[in-house]
């Protein structure tokens, strides 16, 4: 996994089940930027709070629907550790590579509960990405944790750090980084996450505009950092203007989407979403003002 790796809505139909007719116009739109990769099922897709039903369908129809040069990485932590397990074990039956686990939930766990964790997970014969994501966790999952857990638990390859704090994922690219997967996570640290040699950042804004983040990306590879910095507030302004709305990015993205022709279904029950007319123009304009520039 290289690039941007676009943290993927998951389209529900009004009824709650999956939308695959969704699925795949959100997975053409990434592919058509220039996407290689995808991430299902994590906060973006809301996997937490999915059911377990929903969330085999989504494993199934996501590899069904990739192409050869598609990279996906599933997403099937949650509370449950039989889930998880059941997940991951679905996930290396269907010709998964890696799954990414979030730590463990609600329950703050000692390094030894870590360990403990992700080596139960690992009875599924699959390579692990601990995805660290602090604020859903209510704990860090630190570089010192990290190594502790490597060096007791071989399956797990890498890790996505949500941890928003810039001095970490600089200590985990430089000690961890040529042996495990480093990803960044949070949009707007994009362009920090390729500058200090990350790999890979794992992204939610393209959902809506893959196009930007790819070119930010290429401009870092090139060695553009004026452009890619250039994108990378543009970025930070899209960011700003969808705060406005007041819920879960997701959602007013899910909405954004009709802009471009693109159906992202519905929300889970808990996020459902009705924005008024004044509102829905506000997020058109939004949308048109990014698309044209």
């Amino acid at each position: 996994m290289r690039g941007v790796v676009t943290a993927l809505i998951t389209p529900f139909t009004d009824s709650g089940s999956l939308c695959r007719d969704c699925l795949e116009q959100l997975v053409d739109l990434q592919l058509r930027a220039g996407v290689s990769s995808l991430f299902i099922s994590g906060t973006y897709g809301e996997g937490v709070i999915t059911s377990t039903r929903t969330r085999e369908e989504l494993l199934k129809v996501a590899i069904d629907l990739a192409p050869g040069r598609l990279t996906i990485l599933p997403h099937v932590g949650g509370a449950d550790l039989e889930v998880v397990l059941h997940l991951a074990r679905l996930a290396k039956d269907l010709g998964y590579r890696a799954v990414s686990v979030v730590g463990p939930l609600y329950h703050v766990p000692t390094r030894l509960g870590l360990v403990g964790y992700f080596s139960y997970v690992a009875r599924a014969g699959v390579d692990i990405v601990i995805y660290n994501n602090r604020n859903r966790q209510g704990y860090n999952i630190s570089p010192d944790d990290f190594e502790y857990i490597v060096r007791e638990v071989p399956s797990v390859v890498g890790i996505k750090d949500t941890s928003y704090d810039t001095d970490q994922l600089l200590e985990y690219v430089k000690r961890f980084g040529g042996r495990y997967l480093i990803a960044g996570a949070g949009d707007n640290l994009l362009y920090y996450t390729f500058a200090i040699g990350a790999p890979a950042h794992i992204c939610g804004i393209s959902n809506l505009l893959p196009e930007l983040a790819v070119e930010l990306y290429r401009a870092v590879s090139e060695g553009n950092h004026a452009r890619a910095l250039e994108i990378q507030y543009r970025i930070n302004g899209l960011r700003k203007a969808l705060r406005k709305f007041g819920v879960e990015t997701q959602e007013v993205l899910r909405a954004a989407l009709r802009f471009r022709g693109v159906n992202a279904g519905y929300p889970p029950v808990q996020l459902s979403l009705e924005l008024t007319e004044q509102q829905l123009a506000e997020l058109r304009r939004v949308v048109e003002e990014y698309l044209r520039a």
